[in-house]
């Protein structure tokens, strides 16, 4: 196992405090011991794979993955309706003992921040204050994306669990991969995808990815998230990762998502991601440019029917006439 050296550390606050339903600004921070899953087995808990105790085709026997579910929100704290929409979907399928959100940030704002707090389940959100990392082995990060592409490596790294973009979509349970070194979006004849990893701390292709960073290339968009891993790491050696080549959704499933309705979304994928940051560009014909818990309602697409279904518990087309409780 490759020794590490985060280049920048995070600050975290020594004095976790409890989230209150009647703090909806969110001031808690915890420390980094408060992020763990006690209902992993103690034998996986600090396991050291190998290509002779790790099987990413048939798994343990047993989940080795914690249920924590991690978001990373820089520069901006205000919670966009996607993410809540994500963070929804999270709640009542994936059911984790906490989501984890991971900032520069001493709070999350905005009023879909404050729907997140009045839920009865709001105990399980937190939050983690971050130090955004700004070089990586000597060479400065070029954008955000990239510091964002940093951070959620050593997530993986230091705590395990199943990592998400901001606009990922989760279907139904993701407990059947956590029995998995490490799952990844890996498409046929493509890049990896990284807006849904599922792994255990130790697991061997994050330390490898991380260390890829020496041949950081800061004007190329996806080379060091993608294309680098797939072609020097997993290419070589598959079997470092349960590969997923379909089911996690990291394709592009704009037209499927906002051109149409697709009656079998909820049979054939686990996760979804809904590519929210791209549809003014992928869909510019779409009437409706911000989405809202209240056109919702109506917008006849698959994507309508996945946020009715945890916004309103039905996945059926709501009149607007009806009004907000």
């Amino acid at each position: 196992m490759c020794s590490l050296n985060i280049e920048t550390q995070y600050n975290v606050a020594k004095q976790p405090q409890n989230l209150k339903n009647n703090d909806p600004i969110g001031r808690q921070v915890f420390s980094d011991t408060d992020i763990v899953d006690t209902n992993i087995e103690s034998q996986y808990r600090d396991i050291v794979f190998t290509d002779y105790n790790s099987n990413n085709v048939t798994g343990f026997g047993s989940s080795v993955v914690p249920n924590i579910v991690h978001y990373v929100v820089l520069d901006n704290p205000y919670m966009d309706f996607s993410h809540y929409v994500s963070v929804l979907s999270v709640l009542r399928n994936q059911k984790p003992v906490s989501v984890v959100f991971h900032c520069n940030c001493d709070r999350l704002r905005g009023r879909y921040w404050e729907k997140l707090m009045s839920l009865s389940d709001s105990h399980r959100l937190q939050l983690r204050s971050i130090v955004k990392p700004v070089f990586i082995f000597g060479k400065k990060l070029s954008s955000v994306y990239h510091q964002s592409d940093i951070v959620r490596i050593d997530i993986m790294m230091r705590f395990g669990g199943i990592f998400l973009d901001n606009d990922v979509y989760v279907v139904k349970s993701l407990d059947i991969f956590r029995k998995y070194e490490f799952t990844i979006g890996w498409p046929l004849d493509e890049n990896i995808g990284t807006q849904i990893l599922i792994g255990h701390k130790n697991a061997r292709f994050p330390r490898l990815w991380y260390e890829s960073y020496k041949k950081y290339r800061p004007t190329r968009w996806y080379y060091n998230a993608g294309q680098l891993p797939t072609q020097d790491i997993l290419n070589p050696k598959p079997s470092l990762v349960h590969r997923e080549p379909r089911s996690l959704g990291v394709q592009n499933l704009v037209p499927m998502l906002y051109n149409d309705m697709y009656p079998l979304w909820e049979q054939n994928f686990y996760t979804i991601h809904l590519l929210s940051r791209h549809k003014s560009y992928l869909v510019p014909n779409d009437p409706i440019v911000l989405f809202d818990e209240r056109n919702i309602r109506t917008y006849n697409k698959t994507f309508g029917q996945m946020a009715r279904l945890v916004l309103f518990d039905s996945k059926d087309l709501i009149s607007n006439a009806i009004t907000d409780e």
